[in-house]
């Protein structure tokens, strides 16, 4: 059994999460755990660091094949070694792939609420962005696959699709069916779908994650799929991820452009952390979801039983709680008031959909003590409202 409840001061660390904001503040926003590391993870880079060089490094077979061994256990997914091109980031691949597979003149379409650097990334290289956004229904969001089909009808300019799977942040894990009907409009209209992974080893109580790797076999020369260990292990700082790409010249053209910008270089230490995370991180991974989903029952029936006009339902997969604060009717910027009034961060849904400014994103890996904390000072705000 692992320690989740331990709480650890991460400040005077450098810390993004913590460092950056003002310290009577809880920080609920960036998507990083407040939890200790596995230790065979620090065990395996203290063992590093211990010898006194640290030159050029590169990720031996080893990685390659624990990275596939972790996808055929944990998601079915059957991948080769040489279908995986290691890279420093998610996002930095996607600078890659959008850089090399949509012209200066071509778009990216993209689903929002959704994580908003699909959008900044495409913005940055210049990229016209289309949206076909989500549908809000009693159920929950849906994907609108009519709107999508008609975008790429009447716009032959979209050639790159961008799928958040599972979805920041409603944090949705979509059916094997949805991704199929997705992956054969790409393909009928042209366009590459790259799929997102990052946070499918974080799914919640029964569900499921199904990968786009998981897509029939026809539509799979269309396909790239980015991921990593970051999410799963809280490994961000250590700039490391991978992307898997089938389709032997498109992969090819991607290493061939990440090799020349030095994207596929990665970090001695991350090299290692990933070695002890896919060896010996199966049941971390599983106790730290649990201590999650907990998180999600207990502010479940906080918000339920006290603060009623706020709705949030338990999301499938993410450690990220999309909370809806519309019915208040909150004047003003919502997110500026929650950090000036009740001394909480979280992330502005305005930033995931420019019509999201009554929701926020809330990060709810982080020790039972600080939610409750941080569930306390919401509802003391709420009641002043």
């Amino acid at each position: 059994m692992y320690n989740f409840d331990q709480e650890i001061n991460r400040r005077g660390t450098n810390c993004v999460k913590w460092d950056k904001i003002d310290k009577d503040v809880i920080p609920l926003w960036i998507a990083d755990m407040d939890f200790a590391c596995l230790p065979e993870v620090t065990e395996a880079i203290s063992y590093r660091a211990s010898h006194p060089i640290y030159g050029y490094s590169f990720a031996s077979e080893k990685t390659y094949q624990l990275i596939v061994d972790w996808y055929k256990t944990n998601h079915n997914v059957c991948i080769k070694p040489n279908e995986i091109v290691l890279n420093t980031g998610v996002v930095y691949s996607l600078y890659q792939i959008i850089s090399l597979f949509v012209n200066s003149d071509e778009k990216i379409i993209i689903q929002p609420p959704v994580y908003p650097q699909f959008k900044e990334v495409s913005r940055l290289l210049n990229r016209e962005v289309v949206l076909n956004p989500l549908i809000k229904t009693a159920h929950g969001y849906q994907l609108d696959f009519e709107g999508f089909e008609q975008c790429l009808q009447q716009d032959s300019k979209i050639k790159l699709f961008i799928l958040c799977n599972p979805h920041n942040p409603i944090g949705k894990c979509y059916s094997l069916e949805e991704i199929n009907r997705l992956a054969q409009i790409c393909q009928k209209h042209n366009v590459i779908l790259v799929s997102d992974e990052i946070h499918s080893d974080i799914i919640l109580a029964d569900n499921k994650h199904y990968s786009a790797l998981l897509a029939d076999q026809k539509y799979q020369d269309n396909i790239i799929v980015l991921s990593s260990a970051t999410k799963t292990f809280n490994l961000a700082g250590l700039k490391m991820s991978f992307t898997i790409i089938r389709n032997d010249q498109m992969r090819q053209k991607y290493v061939s452009h990440g090799d020349k910008c030095g994207l596929t270089a990665v970090n001695i230490f991350a090299i290692e952390a990933y070695n002890a995370a896919y060896s010996y991180g199966k049941q971390w991974s599983k106790e730290v979801n649990e201590y999650i989903y907990n998180n999600f029952l207990l502010m479940k029936q906080f918000i339920d039983q006290k603060m009623n006009k706020i709705k949030f339902e338990i999301p499938q997969a993410t450690y990220m709680g999309w909370l809806d604060f519309s019915e208040l009717n909150i004047q003003g910027n919502l997110n500026e008031r929650l950090l000036k009034e009740a001394k909480l961060f979280m992330s502005d849904g305005k930033n995931f959909y420019d019509k999201c400014g009554s929701y926020q994103r809330i990060n709810v890996a982080c020790s039972k003590a600080v939610l409750l904390e941080a569930l306390d000072r919401l509802y003391n705000w709420y009641q002043t409202l």
